[in-house]
């Protein structure tokens, strides 16, 4: 079971910081057709067409984990390892969908409000689906302790972020304050007349919030949890501003994109919830 489902939330996250890559490259209609890239099984000779088609394999092969994943839960577990793995399988299911409209509608050109909301959206499924299968995971563990853990309104903090992070790369706002930190457009508080240099001060500012609550949890706190997810939060920090100072750098942007959904990921497991012990199914049930 932990094998099938630890290769879901593999798999899941593979698809993350892949899409981030055909996003990065402009690959996402690299491929004209869904779900085959050109209509039918051949190997497309294009390397945007490659990055394209590798996404939808292996976001097939996550959705195949995802669904064992489901089947298992349900035969073996009751209560919240059911409601967990049947949201990941929806969101799946979802996902799939809004990529085909993603295709037929050309969102990737973001040329478009609803192109943008579209591609957010696509990913907040996906963060979704991986932390669903996270909290399975964590569910279905016996030995798992339920004293220390990351305060909500800390994961709050971090979560705003993230979303508002989404935001800012599928709405053409990542460079709004040009390549600069920590002044944005030249000041430190800039003219937000500009939604998009609006959008990308929220997002920073957030993240310093999200800074400050995360040394408050460790001062608080004073526990290895809350250094590692200190250190965590500080690890993202230097991948974001490097990624920002250097001219969105391909190699810093990859870097960001990864440990910024590791890092939801582990906060997402570590969150501190008081749920009961998991229980299996009797043989009758």
């Amino acid at each position: 079971m932990r094998i099938i489902l630890g290769f879901a939330i593999l798999f899941t996250y593979i698809v993350m910081i892949w899409g981030g890559v055909v996003r990065s490259t402009d690959s996402g209609l690299a491929c004209p057709s869904w779900p085959l890239c050109y209509g039918d099984f051949s190997l497309p000779k294009d390397i945007s067409a490659k990055l394209e088609m590798g996404h939808r394999t292996v976001s097939s092969l996550a959705g195949l984990f995802v669904l064992l994943t489901f089947i298992y839960v349900w035969k073996r577990f009751k209560g919240l390892p059911r409601l967990t793995s049947a949201l990941a399988l929806l969101f799946t299911v979802s996902a799939a969908l809004t990529g085909m409209k993603m295709i037929k509608s050309e969102a990737p050109n973001l040329k478009y409000v609803s192109h943008m909301f579209l591609e957010s959206f696509h990913i907040y499924e996906s963060m979704l689906i991986l932390g669903s299968l996270v909290l399975t995971y964590r569910f279905i563990q016996k030995d798992k302790t339920t004293g220390d853990g990351i305060p909500l309104w800390a994961y709050a903090f971090a979560l705003a972020t993230m979303i508002t992070g989404v935001l800012v790369r599928y709405t053409g706002s990542g460079e709004a304050c040009g390549h600069e930190w920590p002044t944005c457009a030249g000041a430190l508080i800039p003219d937000l007349s500009n939604w998009q240099i609006a959008l990308q001060f929220i997002h920073r500012n957030l993240a310093y919030l999200t800074w400050l609550a995360f040394l408050l949890y460790l001062v608080v706190s004073r526990s290895p949890l809350a250094l590692y997810a200190f250190a965590l939060i500080n690890l993202q920090f230097v991948f974001a501003i490097s990624m920002v100072l250097s001219g969105f750098f391909l190699p810093l942007v990859f870097l960001d994109t990864a440990s910024g959904f590791f890092l939801f990921a582990w906060l997402t497991y570590h969150l501190k919830l008081g749920e009961p012990q998991p229980s299996l199914k009797t043989a009758w049930q």
